[in-house]
């Protein structure tokens, strides 16, 4: 099948395709139509529901399908690696049988999402400033047509602010009551409120081989391994984290915000765009 082939479901892969493009993935990624759509033209017709979600979970299928979608968009790919037999008795492959068993199209964009303009790591970074000029890529991608790509972003903040200050702008951004701190150093015994922040550097997910040797005042990730955060701190810069997923889903209403926009605009009106009610991180504090 081409995406064209496929009515409402190829139009919503190629509009993805538009918003994040596949070239700006990186090298090791899968990304765009994981599992292709088994249906007809006729059988997909013009209305239907598109489920968006970070992780394809067994869980998260489950609701696809109750829901009736057509269509899942989750933010991490699964399948992510390749294998030779299909069996029920992996996860991903047992995923993989039962969307094909029901003829739901996967789509992942994933770090396509993380390096276009407008992607993941933008969001993260429009926390800390609203104004484009003072968010910059940290590893641009030199690819023609696609101006502000790259991987990781880096602020340098309109004035400073404390790390306090920096702590409740990702807990509000991420929906979070609680992150892991890691205190630069150069500045561990001095408070919170004292320690001043003017550069920000930010990476959806894993971040430290992106943001490591960055030489902002606060890097803010998801995750970050703990010999890579001894390294940041030492260099100078404190660390944030809040968990994988949690840096990331929360741009989960943006995509839909901008997919439906565009969908509508093409004439394609009765689509139903829903995010998922049990994807969640597997880590919580407790």
């Amino acid at each position: 099948h081409s995406a064209a082939m496929l009515g409402w479901v190829g139009k919503a892969a190629l509009t993805l395709g538009e918003m994040f493009p596949l070239e700006l993935a990186e090298p090791w990624d899968n990304v765009g139509i994981l599992v292709d759509s088994t249906f007809s033209d006729e059988e997909i017709g013009g209305t239907g529901v598109i489920l968006f979600t970070n992780d394809l979970t067994e869980k998260v299928l489950e609701e696809a399908m109750s829901a009736g979608a057509k269509l899942v968009v989750t933010y991490h790919p699964r399948p992510f690696g390749s294998f030779k037999r299909l069996k029920s008795s992996d996860v991903t492959q047992r995923i993989v049988l039962r969307c094909a068993r029901a003829g739901i199209c996967v789509y992942s964009p994933h770090t396509c999402c993380d390096n276009a303009a407008g992607g993941v790591n933008d969001w993260l970074a429009q926390a800390f400033s609203s104004d484009p000029s003072s968010i910059s890529p940290v590893k641009p991608i030199k690819i023609e047509g696609y101006p502000g790509a790259g991987s990781g972003r880096i602020v340098q903040l309109p004035e400073q602010i404390s790390l306090r200050d920096a702590v409740e702008i990702v807990k509000k951004r991420c929906s979070l009551q609680h992150v892991r701190l890691a205190v630069s150093e150069s500045a561990q015994g001095m408070s919170m409120e004292d320690i001043k922040i003017k550069s920000v550097a930010v990476q959806a997910g894993s971040g430290g081989s992106v943001l490591l040797g960055c030489t902002a005042d606060l890097l803010v990730m998801g995750e970050m391994s703990h010999h890579d955060t001894l390294a940041a701190i030492a260099s100078g810069s404190s660390v944030i984290l809040t968990e994988h997923s949690n840096s990331e889903r929360g741009f989960l209403p943006h995509m839909v915000e901008e997919l439906k926009k565009r969908m509508t605009a093409a004439g394609y009106d009765k689509i139903q765009y829903i995010i998922s009610q049990t994807d969640a991180d597997p880590l919580s504090v407790v």
